[in-house]
């Protein structure tokens, strides 16, 4: 199988250097920049840890703060600072979620187990959507599928995905962004 780039696949990843220079002097502006540019992978990669619009979104916005406040010592790799991003995310994402787990433990006792569970609309239209992932991934060529079924189902990173596939990590990442734009598009509101 040869080894997808985004050169190979006609995309084109944005040199994010400049930014990250200029982010380094204290100009706000580049981070803006930085943010418009990332944002929607940095928080699609939060909320698939966390499964919560309000948490992925603040987990956003501490990726990027945390951007800013150790952009002295951030060290990006090639030319992208969406690795870092997206690195950064899913550790206080991680976080997170064990914050939240443990204040759930601790208010078990708490809870009316009548009342702790999704009602029946919650399910019916988890089992929907759940129902559209698999026919729109269904429709992907296998290599995808199976980029999604390591990094979004097992829960591998791009790195260890790329490693099973005989693929480059930048190949996963960004044929992962597309699956995830499509399935936005494909999922999005729906009349």
């Amino acid at each position: 199988m040869q080894a997808l780039t985004p050169e190979s696949t006609g995309e084109s990843v944005s040199d994010d250097r400049p930014e990250v220079e200029r982010l380094r002097r204290g100009d706000r502006d580049a981070l803006g920049e930085l943010y418009g540019r990332h944002a929607g992978t940095v928080y699609w990669n939060a909320y698939g840890v966390l499964k919560s619009r309000p948490d992925a979104e603040e987990m956003t916005a501490d990726a990027f703060l945390t951007l800013w406040t150790r952009r002295h010592e951030v060290e990006i790799y090639g030319i992208s600072a969406l690795p870092w991003l997206v690195v950064t995310v899913k550790n206080l994402s991680r976080n997170r979620l064990r914050s939240n787990e443990r204040r759930s433990a601790d208010h078990l006792d708490d809870v009316d187990p009548a009342s702790a569970g999704p009602s029946a609309e919650d399910l019916a239209a988890l089992d929907e959507a759940m129902r559209l992932v698999r026919e729109v991934i269904s429709q992907l060529p296998a290599v995808d599928q199976e980029i999604f079924r390591l990094c979004m189902v097992d829960g591998l990173t791009y790195k260890e995905a790329a490693a099973k596939l005989g693929l480059k990590h930048g190949s996963v990442r960004n044929r992962l962004s597309r699956m995830r734009l499509r399935l936005q598009s494909e999922l999005g509101p729906r009349s």
